[in-house]
């Protein structure tokens, strides 16, 4: 009875340790920098070990959205404050104008965040984001001086999930810096093998000494 409760102990204590709490992961960036500039959804981007692929309606695509570029100056001057260098804007497919932009992650996520900006000068819009499992949440941009777009910031935290599906209730949106954070997951640690062997080995001797 005794080597019962040894083997029973190890085998609750090894489980224990396969499982620990998980600490929160830096976020995964996809800011479109490595894209070229014109490239039209579909696309696809892989930053930290996560790919994600960005798509239009499937009878808009391909070119529902395209990768645009901001500067300060110059002919690819944008009137935009936080999205900086390259973006994700409406393509020039027929019927892009009012896409829904859909991104699927190859593993899944708990978080997410983007800055957008509207095509809405009467900030009357907002960009929503539905999840695959779900999840939902809405954000609102804001005015700044000397910027005729409303621009914000949408973050959604919940349920893990694999994809999102961003739409505005605007003629166009924009979108950049997607941050990402994966689901946590189990991870075991050494100590797990080593308190199976004991368990076993426990199990091992009271065999050996039934039979003897």
């Amino acid at each position: 009875m005794h080597h019962r409760h040894v083997l029973a102990a190890g085998l609750t204590v090894a489980c224990l340790a396969a499982c620990p709490a998980s600490g929160h992961a830096a976020p995964i960036l996809f800011d479109f920098e490595d894209q070229a500039i014109g490239a039209a959804t579909p696309l696809s981007a892989t930053a930290g070990g996560l790919t994600a692929m960005f798509s239009g309606p499937a009878a808009v695509d391909p070119g529902a959205f395209e990768i645009s570029y901001n500067s300060s100056s110059g002919p690819f001057r944008a009137p935009y404050r936080t999205l900086t260098t390259s973006f994700l804007t409406v393509g020039t497919a027929f019927g892009a104008t009012g896409s829904p932009l859909r991104i699927a992650f190859s593993s899944p996520l708990t978080t997410i965040s983007l800055v957008f900006a509207l095509d809405d000068p009467a900030n009357a819009a907002s960009l929503s984001l539905v999840t695959n499992t779900g999840g939902t949440a809405t954000a609102r941009g804001a005015l700044a001086a000397g910027f005729r777009y409303p621009e914000g910031t949408l973050s959604f935290t919940g349920s893990a999930f694999t994809s999102i599906t961003l739409s505005s209730g605007a003629p166009d949106f924009q979108v950049d810096d997607f941050a990402a954070t994966l689901a946590p997951t189990a991870v075991p640690e050494p100590v797990t093998l080593a308190v199976l062997s004991a368990g076993l080995g426990a199990l091992c001797l009271k065999r050996r000494r039934a039979q003897g």
